[in-house]
């Protein structure tokens, strides 16, 4: 309704017919250059071979530190400090094409992967401009410097779980915004139960130090659910998210969670 309203022509593009539908864009469009953000799909070697020097992707993190298919995650999870978007040609090797433009932005304490991918789209279209000039000027861009290159995959299981006697509490609360709201939160068990920490913080002053990591320290609403974690620091779950549905952390003790008990390490 959005293309309609402002007359711009809308394709839906599939896996399966993708270098077609390409073809049929670019001849309808009569398009100078072809920009991709968050496409999902590698664009095929003879559409690179037939419009070369034309397709430019918009990564949303810094190249060639952080390759891969979802960069933003493993930026909120290692707690770094900035990001940016890295706008590179798009060759037959993904991620590796010459950079044309980069540009960064601060990440924020409280940031989830939703609000970041957010304000690098929003960066993303206000480097546009400066993009057009320098490829209006037939700027090549530079090679990116492979001894700086680090490759993430897409997470899987196990990167998305919690470890409470491998990860302290600062580390879980940053999975847990780097899986909001995309998986629901960073996964948890308990008695074969599947729960999802969705909103965490970490506390400091807690009465109860006993038990191993994983422990139950406080259920209850004034104090909310604190679990011990690992190197004695402790997390408050303040947003939990089950098949029930979303829920304060201290209300899981309507399902049976009490003080001493024990979450899975994943």
């Amino acid at each position: 309704m959005l293309a309609k309203q402002y007359a711009i022509p809308l394709f839906i593009i599939t896996k399966k017919n993708s270098s077609d539908q390409i073809k049929q864009i670019i001849n309808i469009s009569g398009a100078d250059a072809v920009f991709t953000m968050t496409f999902p799909w590698k664009i095929s070697a003879e559409i690179i071979d037939l419009y070369p020097g034309k397709f430019y992707n918009f990564h949303y993190g810094f190249l060639p530190e952080m390759r891969g298919a979802d960069p933003v995650f493993e930026t909120i999870r290692s707690r770094a400090g900035q990001s940016g978007i890295t706008v590179h040609a798009i060759d037959q090797y993904i991620d590796k094409g010459n950079i044309i433009l980069k540009k960064k932005i601060p990440v924020t304490a409280d940031m989830t992967h939703g609000a970041l991918c957010t304000h690098l789209s929003w960066l993303g279209a206000d480097l546009l401009n400066e993009l057009l000039n320098l490829l209006q000027s037939h700027f090549k861009g530079t090679k990116q410097d492979e001894s700086q290159a680090q490759y993430y995959p897409k997470p899987g299981a196990s990167d998305v779980c919690i470890s409470w006697e491998k990860q302290d509490a600062e580390d879980i609360e940053a999975l847990t915004r780097a899986c909001n709201p995309w998986n629901k939160g960073a996964y948890t068990q308990w008695k074969g139960w599947n729960i999802r920490v969705v909103e965490a913080t970490a506390v400091q002053n807690v009465n109860d130090h006993t038990g191993f990591p994983g422990t139950i320290l406080t259920l209850d609403k004034e104090n909310g659910l604190i679990v011990k974690c690992t190197h004695n620091s402790y997390l408050r779950l303040d947003i939990v998210y089950t098949e029930e549905g979303f829920m304060s952390g201290y209300k899981l003790s309507a399902f049976g969670l009490k003080k001493g008990g024990q979450f899975l390490n994943l």
